[in-house]
């Protein structure tokens, strides 16, 4: 019996979801493939005393959508059906490691999210803030996204919130930590929105907490939020795919959340 050692591989421009076993003599077409084995072996001596054998080989959340960047269509070459693409930047990896998938292969979830923010009719002209006369009181709180409801004291919160925004005045909520400060400013945004200020608008945040930030515009409105943050590459990638002009439209995210 022939020992045959398979490595389980990923192939560079493909995503995690194509990573596959192969043998040596499969990757052999890649003339530096012996010394990433020689690599590979030498990193696995180390870490081996501190993972165990049964661990997955990479974060699940690479292969799970986070976003649809974009769509191309094309044609089989081989029996002339149309062939659909998605740009998919992936959960937990940069956008720079977005890769172009096959429609068969993508969360239809995330298709329709797509569409819904790509096929939303733009606002081109801008609109004036509402006078300080307008400003009215909430009584209750509204019914966000999943069925949310602020507190009482948010809605506290976010009726003092909305009054200086309308009478044009700098404000700081100083509640105390785990009061829902996020979730009040995300519902002042919320309600800006819906005066007819469609944005974009910039949160700068600590960078520890901008995945919170990002998940709770997700939990709590259907607006489309944007983290710029990222290496160079990543960068460019948001500026071309998120926020860029295409067929006179202007395809603009409602929200930046930046860290300083």
């Amino acid at each position: 019996l022939l020992d045959i050692f398979e490595f389980f591989v990923k192939y560079k421009n493909y995503s995690y979801l194509h990573c596959e076993w192969a043998t040596l003599e499969q990757l052999e077409k890649d003339k530096r493939i012996h010394q990433k084995i020689k690599r590979f072996k030498a990193k696995h001596a180390q870490m081996r005393h501190f993972f165990q054998e049964d661990e997955e080989p990479f974060n699940p959340d690479y292969v799970e959508v986070d976003r649809i960047l974009d769509v191309s269509h094309s044609v089989d070459k081989d029996n002339g059906e149309p062939v659909i693409y998605y740009l998919v930047k992936w959960c937990s990896l940069p956008y720079e490691d977005a890769t172009w998938e096959l429609k068969e292969d993508v969360d239809e979830g995330k298709v329709k999210e797509f569409s819904r923010i790509h096929n939303r009719q733009p606002c081109l002209k801008r609109t004036p803030r509402p006078p300080a006369s307008s400003w009215k009181k909430l009584e209750e709180t509204r019914e966000y996204k999943n069925g949310n409801i602020l507190r009482e004291y948010q809605l506290e919160g976010v009726n003092w919130l909305l009054f200086n925004w309308y009478n044009r005045q700098n404000c700081i909520l100083a509640d105390e930590m785990g009061l829902g400060k996020t979730i009040q400013s995300i519902a002042l945004l919320s309600e800006v929105y819906t005066a007819g200020i469609q944005g974009p608008f910039l949160v700068i945040a600590p960078l520890s907490t901008i995945t919170n930030w990002e998940r709770e515009f997700c939990t709590w409105t259907q607006m489309n939020a944007i983290v710029y943050h990222g290496s160079l590459a990543s960068r460019q990638m948001i500026q071309q795919y998120e926020m860029y002009c295409k067929d006179d439209k202007v395809i603009c995210c409602w929200f930046f959340i930046s860290c300083w």
